[in-house]
Order: structure tokens, then sequence, then C-alpha cells
């Protein structure tokens, strides 16, 4: 089992900036084979440190009556792509990142991981009045955004998270990452079509 001794503590010795990407949180065992997901620039490769521990799952899981399945028919509801969607919900900044890209794995074993609510998040890192900075960035939340229409502050309704401590490739199965912004082959993807 991966994060097997997980405790309380070894939550306090995360990044400051990672403790609060929680409102809320707790332990959880994540089984063999649970599939999870995130929205990301690339593909989540691994790297110095290993995978990214910053996932959702695909299916609903505990408290989260949705998951990626869920978050996929909220997007088409409203007429907007799994990107802007996720970007709400998840609470992630447009300068963060461009959530182009939805990533899936399945985990090999099972697995112990802090799993809480997004702490809620300003729409920018910080607020800008410079007239030609505020062009700039309206161009680039068009762009990563499209038609959708984003709130000041982000994931104000309840959606869950994890982060999983440790994570490697060994860890993990991948499946293909699929553009964020193509709802037709998520659907496909996701079972929908």
């Amino acid at each position: 089992m991966l994060n097997e001794n997980l405790s309380i503590a070894d939550f306090y010795r995360l990044r400051k900036s990672d403790q609060a990407g929680f409102a809320k949180w707790r332990i959880e065992t994540l089984p063999k084979g649970m599939l999870l997901f995130k929205l990301t620039k690339g593909d989540a490769p691994e790297g110095q440190y290993g995978v990214t521990p910053w996932w959702s799952a695909v299916r609903p899981f505990k408290e989260d009556d949705e998951g990626a399945l869920g978050r996929y028919q909220q997007a088409k509801l409203n007429g907007i792509d799994m990107s802007a969607m996720v970007r709400f919900m998840s609470a992630v900044r447009i300068d963060w990142n461009d959530l182009d890209n939805y990533v899936q794995v399945e985990l090999l074993d099972d697995a112990k991981a802090f799993w809480g609510t997004f702490t809620p998040q300003p729409k920018w890192s910080a607020p800008n009045y410079n007239l030609a900075d505020m062009r700039a960035r309206k161009a680039q939340e068009r762009q990563v955004n499209g038609s959708a229409m984003l709130p000041d502050v982000l994931g104000g309704l309840e959606a869950w998270q994890l982060f999983i401590p440790n994570l490697r490739d060994v860890h993990i199965k991948r499946s293909a990452v699929i553009s964020a912004h193509d709802m037709t082959a998520l659907g496909m993807a996701l079972g929908f079509i």
C-alpha cells in the first residue's frame, strides 16, 4: 500500500500552499483500481518529486457524488467545456494552469491520501489595475475558457479532491490524454457517447 502510515502530522509537513488548497480534509484509503483524473497543461509527467499529488475521482467516491462523470454532465448542461467546469469547481486560478488536457490514471495498489474540499480561490493570483494587463488577462481568460463566464471567486460549490503524497509512475497505469476542450472525445472516453 502506498502511504500506509500516512498521518495527520504528515498533512502539517506539507507546504503551506498545499495545506491551503483544502477547506476541510481527512485521510482516506483509495482502493486498487480506482480511476483518478486531473486537468492540466501537458500530461502530468513524473518528475524529480514524482507524479503530481493532486487528483480527483473519475467515478463518485465518498462525499463526491459526481467525479469526472458529473463534471462532464454539468459542463454539457451549462454549454461549456470540461476545462471551464473543472476550473470553476476545482478553484484553479487562470494564471496557475491552462487545464488543457484531461489526464486519467488507474491506481495499481491501495493508497492512503488526503481527501477534502477545495478552498475557494480568486480567479487571478493578484489584483491588477493596469489597463494593458487587464486586457491581456481578458484575452487569456477567453483563450482558456472559451465562452464561459467565470465569477471572480472560483470553487464556491462543494467539490472534492485528493492529495496523494509519494505518487510515482510505478503506482499508476496511464490512459490516453484527451483535450479538455473536446467534449466529444471526452464523452466517448467517459462512456456518454
